[in-house]
């Protein structure tokens, strides 16, 4: 999991976060050839989000592909939650899936942490 703070103008928080939005129908599924010819299935779709910060979407995309003969799904979430022009962003996932609660605790707790910093204060852990 990689999570990641940062501040930019709100002109381009908002950019940021329309992009990521139009991800599921912009590119709601394609497939991917490698090198040596295989082919990787991939699907995007929205990830639900608890309310966090003023604005917040996720996505997950899955890829299913085969490695070495062996079929493999590659599950990855990527989330935002802005609050003004701050955004905190979540990247979650692995072979093993991304598992939902995490990605939806993360965005949580990073509003909450970005909360505090804004107010000046110091988040915990």
């Amino acid at each position: 999991m990689t999570y990641l703070g940062a501040s930019y103008s709100q002109a381009d928080a908002d950019k940021g976060m329309a992009w990521l939005k139009s991800l599921p129908n912009v590119c709601d599924g394609f497939t991917a050839v490698g090198p040596s010819g295989d082919k990787a299935v991939a699907q995007v779709t929205q990830v639900s989000l608890p309310k966090a910060g003023d604005d917040r979407f996720g996505v997950r995309m899955t890829m299913i592909s085969t490695v070495q003969g062996l079929k493999t799904t590659l599950t990855v979430d990527a989330a935002a939650t802005r609050t003004g022009p701050n955004v905190v962003s979540v990247t979650n996932g692995g072979l093993g899936g991304a598992g939902d609660a995490d990605t939806k605790q993360a965005v949580e707790s990073g509003a909450r942490r970005l909360q505090k910093v804004l107010a000046g204060k110091t988040p915990q852990g």
